[in-house]
Parts: C-alpha cells; sequence; structure tokens
C-alpha cells in the first residue's frame, strides 16, 4: 500500500463497557447521514470489519497467543481497508476494543492487556495514527453496572458481594488512563466523563465534540426514541446468576437471557404469583 503523505484523522472510540457505548452507537448510527459532511462513522453491526475489529480484540485478551495474535492483526488490516477508501475523519466504535471487563470470562485485572492492543492497532493501521477516546464514569456505579452485564450475558455467578471482593483492587481510573497514555502517547488520549454529557437522549455529544463535529450539528441531530441494554431488576438478576451457577450450554444460557430480558416483571417481588 503507498502511504499517503497526509492519513486522515482517525478517533477510536474503546468504550469502555458500560459507559453508554450501545446507546452511543445507536445514536451515532441514526444520524450517519447528518454526521457525514463532518465524519463517517463505523460502528460494530453485525459482520461489518468493525464488529469483526472488537471481537478479535477481545478474543486476544481472553487467550494472548500467535494464534489470536494473527487473527486480531487480520481484522486490523480488514479495517484498514476500509479507511483506505475514506477521505475525510473516521470514527470506529467498539467498547471491546480495550479488552474484556473486569470479572469477564475469567479475567481479574483492569484492561491489563491494552498496551499490547494499542501496539497491535498502531502498527497495522499504520499510517494512519489513531486518537484514542474513551469514557470514564463514577467507579462504585460502574462497577455494578459491569456485575449486572456480565451475569446477564457472560455466564457469572458470583454474587455482588463476591464481584466486589474480586475487584477492590481496582479503585480509580488513573491507573488505566496512565497505561493507555504510556502506550499510546499522551497526545493521542482523551479521557471523558459519562456524569458530563449533557443529554441522555443525544448521547455521545462529547465523544463527537471531540471528533471535530460543531455544537450547532449536534442539537439538531435527531435524539433516541428508546434505551437499550438497560441492567436486569434485581429478581431477574438473581434468576440469572443462578441459571449460570447451574452450568447451562451457551446457547442454552443465552436464550434463557434474552427471555429474562424481555419479561423483568415476571422476576419482580411485585408479582403476585398465587393469583389465578
Amino acid at each position: 500500500m503507498a502511504e499517503r503523505s497526509t492519513a486522515p484523522r482517525v478517533i477510536l472510540h474503546i468504550g469502555v463497557q458500560k459507559t453508554a457505548s450501545t446507546a452511543i452507537q445507536n445514536f451515532m448510527g441514526q444520524n450517519k447521514a447528518a454526521l457525514a459532511p463532518y465524519l463517517t462513522v463505523f460502528t460494530p453491526w453485525r459482520g461489518t470489519p468493525s464488529q469483526l475489529l472488537g471481537r478479535k480484540a477481545i478474543d486476544y485478551t481472553f487467550e494472548p497467543g500467535s494464534r489470536t495474535e494473527t487473527a486480531f492483526v487480520d481484522a486490523i488490516g480488514d479495517m484498514r481497508a476500509v479507511l483506505d477508501q475514506q477521505s475525510g475523519p473516521c470514527l470506529i466504535s467498539h467498547e471491546n476494543l480495550v479488552g474484556a471487563a473486569p470479572g469477564s470470562m475469567g479475567e481479574t485485572g483492569f484492561y491489563p492487556y491494552i498496551d499490547r492492543i494499542v501496539a497491535l492497532l498502531d502498527t497495522h493501521l499504520a499510517p494512519f495514527r489513531p486518537h484514542y477516546v474513551y469514557y470514564s464514569r463514577e467507579m462504585a456505579g460502574w462497577k455494578r453496572s459491569v456485575h449486572n452485564q456480565i451475569v446477564k450475558t457472560d455466564g457469572y455467578a458470583g454474587t455482588w458481594d463476591e464481584y466486589r471482593a474480586h475487584t477492590d483492587h481496582i479503585t480509580r481510573w488513573d491507573d488505566f488512563d496512565q497505561r493507555l497514555r504510556a502506550a499510546a502517547g499522551a497526545d493521542r488520549v482523551t479521557r471523558l466523563r459519562l456524569e458530563d454529557e449533557p443529554d441522555t437522549s443525544r448521547p455521545g455529544q462529547l465523544l463527537l465534540q471531540a471528533a471535530g463535529v460543531p455544537a450547532s450539528v449536534l442539537s439538531t441531530l435527531r435524539p433516541l426514541d428508546s434505551r437499550r441494554n438497560e441492567s436486569l431488576n434485581a429478581g431477574s438478576l438473581e434468576f440469572m446468576r443462578r441459571v449460570n451457577a447451574e452450568g447451562f450450554a451457551p446457547g442454552v444460557r443465552y436464550r434463557l437471557g434474552l427471555l429474562v430480558a424481555a419479561c423483568q416483571p415476571l422476576f419482580s417481588p411485585s408479582v403476585d404469583a398465587t393469583r389465578d
């Protein structure tokens, strides 16, 4: 590939998990046409190179080795080929580009492979030089939300108290932020606070501002009609946790999870199971 004298700007929105990434992606997706004069957006819709990029990144962190690294590098190459066809700024969004969340699939660290991920992305996206953007949120609330998510989707069987004990070494975002900046360079990292987002019906405005979209455009974007990927209520969460503890096959567990998420009122303590 012939290198360009000036490669278009590339922003990598790397999550992290449970910082409204799905809502942000849906919001950008439904406003793609309005954003097009300023930014080309790539979100992880099924079968797209951006979806594969995030999937192979998290596979690599689950099982680091030559096989998973090669698969991740191939996915980076596919994404770079798409970027080669663009002439203006691009934003790629996938929350799994940081790796597995604490507690997911046995992960005990706080995104311990971020330095390796950045090194591979920088090397194989060249000549593009990505700028890394992520959201943080208040730590206690974030952990509670991550626990809910990994029980719902990742087969985690621990209680909240057990999860809190397993992650008590994770107390501040500074550790992750410092490692990310050490890997990418401080000038190529932007940390955003989810609590600073001005409007939950238009999520991701801080991200889009960082990507160069004018404020006058952001105010005209169509808001989301509803939110997705909401946390399970307490009864539904406890049911799924017990399902996970039984060791059902992933496919069975996935279908049960969909059913539980769709029927959460059935698991509410207010439901009178004795009524005819």
